[in-house]
């Protein structure tokens, strides 16, 4: 009874504002979401959908049955439904795309062939596309029309006969022109365009550099496939920067909060065994001078100032080094003056902190000898994590994995073992 109450009341706040339900649902454990969603009407179901992010929904959709999934769909316009398969996984797509109409499907089924990280999978194939020699007048009025069906963008798109895109049209400017003005008198001819293959990154660094609302979609002959809008483009920055982070430390960019714990264990676990094996060949190093260890205990209180500064000069180059990537600042033609310049910078840092290091071990224990060791051993470990952390993510790339991929790993990795070596040869050599 209190179930059926419960669900009423939902059902009558979902009836009043859509909105607000969505955003419940959304910050409802998933578990007891999808247990709560079940239990709704269709209709309600399907006005919660359009007001989920995306992702929540190709998630949710995911979950019911097929018979629920197929009538929920049918009831979304086209821009909702290309926003959420674009959300989807590979087998989620074909399952969606198996209950549209058979118009619908070949309207937006071409735009999943392409190359998932392309333009056209993040293009919406609805836009306003007004034929040259049109009058003002005549084109507002058709606005008019259009507008009972739907929003109107801010950009218009002026076609030819064969749909070739011949400029884009400002829907304020057409507002206050004159009637009998022909669009194509002030509409702007020198057009940005992208194509449907241009990658996501470039797509990016395009947003980032130009005040745009949204760019066209043209095929290789001059026709217009759809737009890309800028609020789908900064979404996926934004995504790709979490993957990038979770990739960065070891973890699945898929996993969630509320994501099982089996499958949380078995990707971290992999991670932390590749780490411990890392971890092992840096007390290797430490296993070939245990002697000298043993003769100057001093040096153990270093081995963590050395791998500790080495770890974070790496990691700093790295993060600007695949931001660099990721906006297309990076190209072979500029990875030798990227090196040269790292190196300098890491000289430098390395030379300064190394020199502080170097001041504080001689006020300690007024060993200039001692002082020196960590001197260098700090400067060198700081130039070779700096062109480190630039060379990783440049060779992972070119290789075509992704440069984020567990880069820490590798990274700390070399510049432990490196800044231990250079600390206990050196005071194998000086001191001993």
């Amino acid at each position: 009874m209190k179930n059926n109450i419960a669900i009423k009341f939902i059902e009558d706040l979902i009836k009043s504002d859509p909105v607000r339900s969505s955003s419940i649902f959304e910050n409802m454990d998933f578990k007891q979401a999808i247990r709560l969603f079940k239990k709704l009407s269709t209709e309600n179901q399907a006005k919660c959908i359009k007001h989920f992010n995306p992702k929540f929904a190709a998630k949710i959709l995911s979950r019911l049955s097929t018979d629920s999934s197929k009538e929920i769909i049918s009831k979304l316009d086209r821009y909702k439904l290309v926003s959420i398969i674009r959300n989807s996984s590979d087998s989620e797509i074909k399952d969606i795309i198996n209950f549209l109409d058979q118009d619908v499907k070949s309207s937006i089924y071409y735009l999943f062939d392409y190359p998932r990280n392309s333009a056209a999978r993040i293009m919406y194939p609805d836009f306003i596309s007004l034929k040259e020699g049109l009058k003002v007048k005549d084109a507002v009025n058709k606005l008019k029309v259009l507008s009972k069906l739907g929003e109107i963008k801010s950009y218009l798109y002026v076609v030819d006969d064969e749909n070739n895109l011949c400029g884009v049209l400002n829907t304020r400017d057409l507002i206050i022109s004159g009637d009998d003005l022909k669009i194509e008198e002030i509409m702007i001819k020198k057009i940005i365009k992208v194509s449907p293959y241009t990658h996501k990154n470039e797509l990016i660094k395009i947003f980032s550099s130009k005040n745009f609302i949204s760019l066209p979609v043209v095929d290789s002959s001059g026709k217009i496939l759809g737009i890309v809008e800028a609020k789908d483009v900064v979404e996926t920055a934004r995504e790709e920067t979490i993957e990038d982070m979770q990739l960065l430390l070891g973890s699945n960019p898929d996993e969630k909060i509320d994501s099982p714990f089996s499958f949380k264990f078995k990707h971290r676990l992999r991670w932390l065994i590749i780490n411990l094996l890392t971890v092992f060949l840096s007390a290797s190093v430490v296993a070939i001078f245990e002697k000298t260890i043993e003769q100057i205990s001093i040096i153990a209180a270093l081995i963590p100032v050395i791998i500790g500064q080495g770890a974070v000069a790496g990691t700093q180059t790295l993060s600007v080094i695949i931001r660099g990537i990721v906006m297309g600042e990076i190209e072979f033609k500029n990875v030798k003056k990227i090196l040269i310049s790292e190196s300098f910078l890491g000289l430098a840092n390395g030379f300064a902190t190394g020199f502080l290091s170097g001041l504080v071990i001689f006020l300690w224990k007024s060993d200039l000898t001692l002082a020196s060791i960590g001197f260098a051993a700090l400067t060198f470990n700081t130039l070779i994590a700096a062109v480190c952390g630039a060379i990783v993510p440049i060779f992972m790339k070119k290789i075509n994995f992704d440069p984020a991929h567990s880069s820490v790993v590798i990274l700390t990795t070399i510049t432990d073992i490196a800044g231990l070596f250079i600390l206990l040869f050196l005071a194998k050599i000086f001191i001993i």
